[in-house]
């Protein structure tokens, strides 16, 4: 990062700074501007650069570009932005395929990762370059290094040298290129190393401009189009399954059509919409609009109306004054890979924290101290999350003191929410509108009181981080968009539950434990290991069921991957027959999978039963994090890891540790989630796989009780207590 870059040989753009302006000036050395914020570079109307396979990129980038003068923002005189705009577009001019030649050097400023993903669906905007340079202000602790994915197209083909270097609490990223090649790739590829193999959004999405890149963060394959004008078509095929548009300060989605169909009369609209709003969408002459209530869709009226139906592409004006702070009724969505539960602290040191309303936007104070500025659309970044995670909750303004911000502040609360942050809120009917039952309700519970005990601090932070996922997450709102727009949505992920004993009188606790999940589909794999099933008596149960017999000598690593053959999900649980599990222990580990991206997700034995002293303890643990183990009875992995750590190895004991180690020694991540969902027995050592005898878990441990003792995730099992006393 030390050569200098010319006025004429580079563009800067950047993503994220509008709370904080004055960091962008600083950031990057050798670059004098102009700058442009990435989110207002137009579309080129004549340009299907968007359009195509990244790989035809480079010689399908045209059209012009606006800018702003470095360290001016919108505050710039008319004057020196036009002067700044002349420059950028000459600058492009000179990149497109008529020109003299590539932008000698492209720089991205983004101030967190979470502003580097919302730049990704927009990487059709930025020409191609020799050199790409990618600035990241700041990151949270956890974060990895911003290491590029190589993809197998022609842009790394190219690289002769890279360097990434720390910078402050940041990250720079320097490639130089033999060849120019599009820097909207190299800036997709950083983002993808960074967060890793997060689960792709359905249906393919167009977006019109910047404004909507906030509903498709991390998304690569999109199709970009200009304000008003029809979304550009891919190569045989149309260039998206469900547009966005802005219409008046809504967004508009639907199915999209050619850009004829838009002023052919007598074309019939059917916009399905959320809260019951009239659509303004369809505007053509003979265009008429029928509006049944959205299913799977909650939200309330706060800037305009939620469509969701056949829109017409290029019927539907461009918008005005739009920030996408509350688009279309609903909140835009959060993006799960970094709004989340990640680095979650179970005892935080600081009090509750206040959000402030300010003209400018919002901040978060502690006292005196102001933690965080958050941008007048409420958008929540991984970095602002970070900051506030030793806080031990965040009272937002009621009704009176919102100001008009009902919105943006139901924005907040629903990452804070995410995020595992518990928030304290008073009523507000609008607020909870759009918040959604299941969070508004979650909300209710959280009170100062309930936050001074660390273990119902967290209990509420897990409902809360439950309902805000899986409501405002990317994947649940376009999914619930997609079938209101009446297209077809991939089935959920099917998990096959392998349960292996060798204890014919646990089988009918085991199923039953596996019989209360909720929120998942699943099937059970029980393997009989040195009995068979008329010695066993296995209860009636709803989930499919598939019985595997193997004899006593048959290792018990050999027993679990003949049931992992049998099995049809895409994700295998493994379970122990005399644990607890609470009933959203299987969807708790789904999600954290979504969230974190990792290969095998498990939780932690935080709490442990003692029978031989009758006496249940927790642990310190470390939750909420990436590590190299999990507890045994709850690792939940993907097939596609399984199979490429080879499965369990045919042991007689330690297959959990053996296939935790696979997965690392493959290139997997593993992460674990919370404990509150989970209890495990310990008997004596004597016959079981786990040799670890009862006194050891008397070292080390946070709290104990008397008893069988549950936590309120685990909704109770005052039978099961009945039955430990026996």
């Amino acid at each position: 990062m030390t050569r200098t870059a010319t006025t004429r040989s580079a563009w800067g753009t950047w993503i994220g700074f509008e709370s904080c302006p004055t960091l962008l000036g600083r950031l990057v050395e050798g670059f004098a501007g102009p700058w442009i914020p990435l989110e207002d570079v137009p579309v080129p109307v004549a340009s299907v650069a968007s359009a195509v396979p990244a790989s035809d990129a480079d010689t399908a980038r045209d059209g012009t570009l606006d800018a702003a003068p470095d360290g001016a923002l919108d505050a710039a005189p008319d004057t020196t932005r036009d002067a700044a705009r002349d420059a950028a577009r000459n600058v492009t001019r000179d990149a497109a395929p008529g020109g003299t030649g590539a932008i000698g050097c492209v720089l991205l400023a983004a101030r967190s990762p979470a502003d580097l993903r919302r730049a990704v669906p927009l990487r059709g905007l930025l020409p191609t370059a020799t050199r790409v340079r990618i600035a990241v202000a700041d990151v949270p602790s956890w974060a990895a290094q911003p290491l590029p994915v190589a993809a197998p197209g022609a842009c790394w083909r190219h690289l002769t040298e890279m360097r990434v270097t720390r910078r402050g609490r940041g990250w720079h990223l320097d490639a130089a290129f033999s060849e120019p090649v599009p820097a909207g790739d190299v800036v997709a590829h950083v983002a993808n190393g960074l967060f890793g193999g997060c689960a792709a959004t359905t249906p393919v999405a167009g977006l019109e401009g910047g404004v909507t890149a906030d509903w498709r963060p991390g998304d690569p394959n999109v199709t970009l189009s200009p304000p008003g004008g029809p979304v550009p078509d891919r190569r045989d095929a149309p260039g998206c399954d469900l547009p966005l548009r802005q219409a008046n300060g809504s967004v508009v989605a639907g199915p999209a059509v050619t850009g004829a169909a838009a002023t052919s009369p007598g074309v019939t609209s059917s916009a399905v919409m959320s809260s019951g709003v009239t659509s303004s969408a369809a505007t053509s002459p003979g265009v008429t609009s029928s509006a049944p209530a959205a299913t799977g869709l909650t939200g309330s009226v706060l800037a305009g109306s939620v469509l969701a139906g056949s829109v017409l592409a290029g019927s539907v004006p461009a918008g005005s004054g739009s920030t996408g702070s509350v688009a279309d009724g609903l909140l835009p969505p959060l993006d799960e890979a970094v709004i989340n539960p990640i680095g979650f602290r179970r005892n935080p040191a600081q009090g509750i924290a206040v959000l402030a309303v300010r003209r400018e936007g919002f901040v978060v104070a502690l006292g005196t101290d102001k933690l965080v500025r958050l941008p007048a659309s409420g958008r929540v970044t991984d970095v602002d999350i970070a900051r506030l995670r030793d806080v031990r909750g965040v009272e937002v303004p009621g009704p009176q003191a919102a100001e008009g911000r009902t919105g943006e502040i139901a924005r907040v609360v629903a990452a804070l929410s995410a995020a595992g942050i518990p928030v304290l809120a008073a009523p507000d009917p609008a607020r909870d509108r759009a918040l959604g039952t299941a969070l508004a309700t979650a909300l209710v519970a959280v009170t100062g009181e309930a936050l001074a005990s660390d273990l119902r601090r967290e209990e509420l932070s897990i409902r809360l981080r439950r309902a805000a996922l899986r409501e405002h997450g990317a994947a649940a709102r376009w999914r619930g968009l997609a079938l209101a727009a009446g297209l077809p949505v991939p089935p959920d992920p099917k998990v096959s539950i392998l349960l292996c004993t060798r204890r014919p009188e646990m089988v009918p606790f085991a199923v039953e434990q596996m019989e209360r999940q909720r929120g998942v589909s699943a099937e059970l794999i029980v393997g009989l290991h040195g009995f068979t099933a008329r010695e066993a008596a296995i209860p009636r149960t709803r989930l499919p069921l598939t019985v595997i017999e193997a004899p006593a000598t048959t290792p018990f690593g050999e027993v679990l991957n003949r049931m992992a053959a049998v099995a049809s999900g895409s994700c295998l649980a493994k379970v122990d027959d005399d644990d607890w599990y609470g009933p959203d222990h299987l969807a708790d580990l789904l999600l954290a999978r979504r969230y974190s991206g990792a290969d095998l997700v498990g939780s932690a034995a935080e709490f442990v039963y003692l029978e031989p002293l009758d006496v249940t303890i927790r642990r310190c643990i470390g939750t909420e994090r990436f590590v190299p183990l999990v507890a045994g009875g709850t690792m939940l992995v993907t097939r596609a890891a399984f199979e490429a750590a080879g499965g369990f190895r045919p042991l007689a004991r330690t297959v959990d540790g053996q296939l935790l180690q696979a997965v690392e020694a493959v290139g997997g991540r593993i992460y674990r989630t919370h404990g509150l969902g989970y209890v495990l027995r310990r008997r004596s050592a004597y016959g079981h796989t786990w040799r670890q005898p009862v006194q050891s878990f008397l070292a080390s441990f946070q709290e104990q009780w008397r008893g069988l003792v549950f936590n309120e995730l685990m909704e109770d099992g005052a039978r099961w207590r009945a039955e430990v006393t026996r």
